[in-house]
């Protein structure tokens, strides 16, 4: 009895843990729609990261009572998913942020399970499950739906932008899915993330003016703030502390509600249109996800069959 309390205390964490992650993450597409009014894309993505590494390295303190250390058998990993999601991806997602609706932007990220699907079909030479291709094909058509509603002239390039996005995350998460992490998780995000940041300094020193931080009033620097330690630092270090304390049906299930935070976000805080064909597709598109994400035995409990 007292081991059942314990488990359900745990996952009772775990769920808090992660809607606040989901909270933090969804809320800052409007976040970062606003902030590139203040920052170019390339400096926005280095401050992101940068001002988020205290964050993350107060996640490893408290959690292994040291600082951040790099194994060295993770290395190659750390740097894969630091250059295809954090450099390239989140650099073309910001850039292509300039010229979306930050909620249309939040749902197309979400593509991961069509490009994931190609990378196994094509690259690795596997056999799709039927629900997966019938998911996957649920998925696309959503996609589509958003892509033709909100294709108008001088989006398509952008819109482009989010979907090669979308497909370098998913290579990241493809590599990430093939390795046993050596080191803890949360140190791997803190070198990942550092990696990235500095990285994404040297781009922007190369191609973008430096801005004249000086200039910045207390309402930019609060809001550079939560889009770095906040939504960054704090919304990925409790989605990864909170992953151990879950299955990973919840996970899928929770985690889905980012791109629904994102989207409603926009419309209410920017107060970008609502359009229907966006919803329809955007529902597919989740909708697919969910299932594409649950185990058999849960999708028996939730349609009730035999």
């Amino acid at each position: 009895m007292q081991h059942t309390s314990t488990i359900d205390k745990t996952q009772s964490k775990g769920i808090k843990m992660l809607l606040v992650a989901v909270l933090c993450l969804g809320f800052n597409w409007p976040g970062m729609k606003v902030g590139l009014e203040i920052v170019s894309p390339l400096w926005m993505v280095s401050l992101r990261f940068l001002l988020s590494l205290p964050v993350l390295a107060l996640f490893v303190i408290l959690t292994k009572k040291r600082f951040p250390i790099l194994n060295r058998k993770d290395r190659s990993v750390i740097l894969v998913v630091a250059l295809f999601q954090f450099i390239l991806s989140m650099g073309l997602i910001t850039v292509s942020l300039q010229f979306i609706p930050a909620g249309t932007a939040s749902i197309l990220i979400y593509t991961t399970p069509l490009w994931m699907l190609l990378i196994d079909t094509l690259w690795y030479k596997q056999r799709a499950a039927a629900k997966r291709l019938i998911l996957t094909a649920v998925s696309t058509v959503g996609c589509a739906m958003i892509l033709f509603a909100s294709g108008e002239p001088g989006a398509r390039i952008p819109l482009l932008g989010m979907l090669v996005a979308s497909a370098l995350w998913a290579v990241a998460i493809r590599r990430v899915s093939f390795h046993k992490w050596q080191g803890s998780v949360i140190e791997a995000v803190f070198w990942q993330f550092a990696i990235a940041g500095f990285a994404m300094v040297g781009l922007a020193l190369a191609f973008e003016p430096i801005p004249d931080f000086a200039s910045y009033t207390w309402a930019d620097w609060l809001l550079l703030t939560y889009i770095g330690p906040v939504a960054t630092g704090l919304g990925f270090g409790l989605m990864v502390a909170a992953g151990p304390k879950l299955a990973p049906e919840k996970i899928v299930l929770i985690s889905t509600l980012t791109p629904i935070v994102g989207y409603v976000s926009s419309v209410v805080i920017l107060q970008e249109a609502l359009l229907p064909m966006v919803v329809a597709g955007a529902v597919l598109m989740i909708s697919a996800l969910i299932m594409n994400g649950l185990s058999p035995q849960m999708l028996k409990k939730v349609f009730k069959l035999p």
